[in-house]
């Protein structure tokens, strides 16, 4: 099993030297998404922390080249990738549409996207705006139910109050009307 982990692992994290433009590294970003669909949850946790190992190295690095035929520019596509998978450990829309903010499509699409990988990044954005807004609509409305819910509870405990101080003078008046019975008699 850990053979296959890694196995995958490498394939999805390799690269392709051939480049269909100047400073680009050649490779379909919706394949990979879709690569990335079909792994374990512990293939997916081992693809992040390797891709966060490299990128630690290159940040640590301080590096703003090409280095080891993987440009920052793709590791950050990469990074959108994980936080916009849906089963991925570290699933997070509105980091993956910051970053994708971040790296501006349409200043890379020229020397690091090809059109289908431009067309991709670009649907996947509008995707993500459409999760984030179900995601702030869904919050919305859970703090809604939470103050009806609120507010149910005060005033079921204000009946309850009124209930019992009803109970109350009930039963006062109950003794009371057993006092007059006996002093009647």
């Amino acid at each position: 099993m850990v053979l296959i982990t890694l196995l995958a692992s490498c394939e999805l994290l390799k690269v392709d030297n051939s480049t269909t433009k100047p400073g680009s590294n050649n490779i379909n970003y919706a394949e990979l998404y879709l690569s990335l669909t079909a792994l374990s949850d512990e293939q997916i946790t081992e693809n992040i922390h390797q891709h966060q190992l490299k990128s630690r190295v290159n940040n640590a690095r301080n590096i703003k080249e090409i280095v080891g035929n993987t440009s920052p520019i793709t590791w950050n596509l990469k990074s959108v990738l994980f936080f916009a998978l849906p089963n991925s450990p570290i699933h997070n829309p509105f980091t993956a549409k910051s970053k994708l903010n971040q790296l501006s499509l349409d200043n890379i699409k020229e020397t690091h996207l090809t059109s289908a990988d431009f067309a991709f990044f670009t649907m996947l954005k509008t995707q993500l705006n459409q999760q984030i807004l179900l995601l702030n609509s869904i919050s919305a409305e859970k703090k809604s139910l939470l103050m009806i819910k609120q507010a149910y509870l005060l005033k079921s405990n204000k009946l309850q109050q009124q209930l019992k101080a009803l109970q109350q003078q009930i039963l006062q008046l109950k003794n009371i009307e057993n006092n007059i019975n006996e002093h009647g008699q």
